[in-house]
């Protein structure tokens, strides 16, 4: 009978120490964390950057401790967790049932350790300080961070990428090339230089399939691949990137080189929406609605409450290569306080030189970003993410004109 005690309190113990050793991280999630901030004032290495610039908060990095970051620094194993069920021991039933209904960016990133293979230098480089959508229907995509063409070399060289571009293929011929990408359905997944603008929130986000999350738009072939990793791709595209959802066309060797050539031809691109500048709308707007809304939906994840203890986003203590700007964007009085400078907070409102409040400029900005267009010291918001609907802009301008009313 002792015996029997003793070996089920055993494997009692057992089993917790197993249960709490696999929820570790989300428990930690609820303590007070390190301040996450930029590593190293100057980057010199490949390593370097790739601390300096956090790239495992959002992937899986060889070469870096840890190779992805913590639950509760890494924006994609956190959407992943509520996805699968992890954190529904440790929050409120009803929250963890929102956070997956909202749940839509961000919850796969693309394989750091087979880029390589997928991409020219020359084209990670200029990507690595302008990026747009590659990939239109994941929503989520690279970042606009601090990294200029010395940073971009060295986070090249850290994921050992280094296949020159090439000019355009010798053989094949790109009008069967366009028939057997209509007959053989490539449309259905890929975008050819005829993707839509898309806003935040958008359906097309959450109702793709996840082999079109994933498919990247193939007008920028030419630069992005060389004609080797292109033919390396349509020939096995697991071998290239084991994870991929992309079938195997099964081409002949002739008909390869007619879609080689077909894909080397420049897509015709629809011409950019023109710029709408916000509205002031006619009723009034309160914090409940702008919180409501964006803020405490959005916002937050990156500039959270300035109480919290620990790391409160790149925005807010800092991250991304970015130094704390202590925006919190989180509560009404973290918004008036506005952003840190100088030892001193600029506070609301804070308008740029023609007047426009930088909050609303940084959310127009966003717009030109996804197109590739930098906008100079204005950093375009949300981070990483689409740009928001015209009507949500208009709600934040009209509750900054107004006084930003309780």
């Amino acid at each position: 009978m002792r015996r029997l005690v003793i070996g089920g309190t055993v494997a009692a113990l057992g089993a917790a120490a197993a249960f709490f050793s696999h929820h570790a991280e989300v428990l930690a999630l609820q303590l007070p964390t390190r301040v996450l901030a930029p590593t190293r004032a100057e980057v010199t290495t490949p390593r370097a950057a790739l601390e300096h610039f956090q790239c495992n908060r959002c992937h899986v990095v060889e070469g870096v401790a840890p190779p992805s970051a913590p639950l509760a620094e890494n924006c994609v194993t956190c959407h992943q967790a509520i996805l699968a069920g992890r954190l529904d021991l440790w929050y409120r039933e009803e929250r963890v049932t929102a956070w997956r209904e909202h749940l839509v960016h961000l919850v796969r990133t693309p394989d750091l350790s087979t880029l390589r293979r997928r991409v020219t230098r020359a084209w990670l480089v200029t990507f690595l300080q302008a990026p747009h959508p590659v990939r239109p229907l994941a929503g989520a995509m690279m970042p606009r961070l601090p990294i200029g063409p010395r940073e971009a070399a060295l986070l090249a060289d850290a994921l050992g990428v280094v296949e020159p571009q090439s000019g355009p293929p010798s053989r094949g011929d790109a009008s069967r090339g366009e028939a057997l990408y209509r007959q053989r359905g490539c449309g259905a997944c890929h975008a050819r230089g005829d993707a839509r603008d898309l806003r935040y929130g958008a359906p097309e986000f959450r109702e793709a399939s996840v082999a079109q999350r994933r498919a990247p738009d193939l007008a920028w072939v030419p630069q992005r691949m060389s004609e080797a990793q292109l033919r390396a791709w349509l020939t096995a595209p697991a071998k290239v990137q084991p994870d991929t959802k992309m079938p195997p066309p099964g081409f002949t060797a002739d008909e390869l080189d007619d879609v080689v050539a077909f894909l080397w031809r420049p897509a015709l691109r629809a011409p950019p929406a023109a710029p709408r500048a916000p509205r002031l709308l006619d009723r009034r707007v309160t914090w409940a609605e702008v919180s409501g809304k964006l803020s405490r939906h959005l916002c937050f994840h990156c500039h959270s409450d300035g109480r919290r203890p620990g790391d409160r986003g790149p925005g807010n203590s800092g991250g991304f290569g970015y130094a704390g700007a202590g925006l919190d964007l989180a509560t009404r009085e973290g918004v008036l306080r506005g952003v840190r400078l100088d030892g001193g907070w600029l506070g609301q409102p804070d308008r740029l030189a023609e007047g426009m409040p930088r909050l609303v400029a940084s959310l127009l900005a966003r717009r030109a970003e996804v197109q590739g267009l930098a906008q100079g010291e204005v950093l375009g918001m949300p981070l990483g993410l689409p740009p928001l609907p015209d009507e949500d802009i208009d709600v934040v301008y009209t509750w900054l004109e107004q006084g930003s009313p309780e």
